[in-house]
């Protein structure tokens, strides 16, 4: 729940309406404005507190904390392994995707060669890339505060 406070409103309707004269209403907004002030401090530092309490390992959360707290809403990105297998379960899971067979390109689903992906990953587990202007030891306390034990990673500045 984010509340925005606002003060001026509030000063307005503590006050019965026919007190609600021009020069009172200055003076309650010129008490109000270092509360004001004070509540935006308040505000900032309880939503980097929330934000601090549910960061985790997991790619999302972790790749919107970065984003977040160096200021690149787009540029910061994780991505991770995925051997691009077909995902064939069974039938009692009621989730299976068996492979099409035939000569229609359309229809059939590409499969990698073996360590066809892993290949541009180099023997890690997920790149992090990230700009120009960002610190690398910096991204790389970040990346081992939260990630999991004998989690591979690598880092690629653009």
């Amino acid at each position: 729940m984010n509340i925005k406070m606002n003060f001026l409103n509030l000063a307005r309707q503590l006050l019965p309406p026919h007190k609600r004269q021009p020069v009172r209403m200055k003076l309650l907004h010129g008490f109000f404005a270092p509360l004001h002030s004070l509540f935006e401090t308040f505000d900032q530092w309880r939503s980097d507190s929330r934000m601090m309490v549910n960061v985790n390992s997991q790619i999302k959360v972790f790749e919107g904390y970065l984003r977040k707290k160096y200021n690149e809403p787009i540029s910061i990105k994780i991505i991770t392994y995925n051997n691009g297998l077909l995902l064939v379960g069974l039938g009692i899971e009621g989730k299976t995707m068996w492979p099409e067979i035939g000569l229609e390109t359309e229809s059939m689903k590409a499969v990698p060669l073996e360590n066809e992906i892993r290949d541009k990953f180099d023997g890690v587990d997920f790149i992090v890339y990230i700009p120009a202007g960002i610190n690398i030891n910096l991204i790389d306390a970040e990346i081992q505060k939260y990630k999991q034990v004998l989690t591979t990673y690598k880092i690629v500045q653009q």
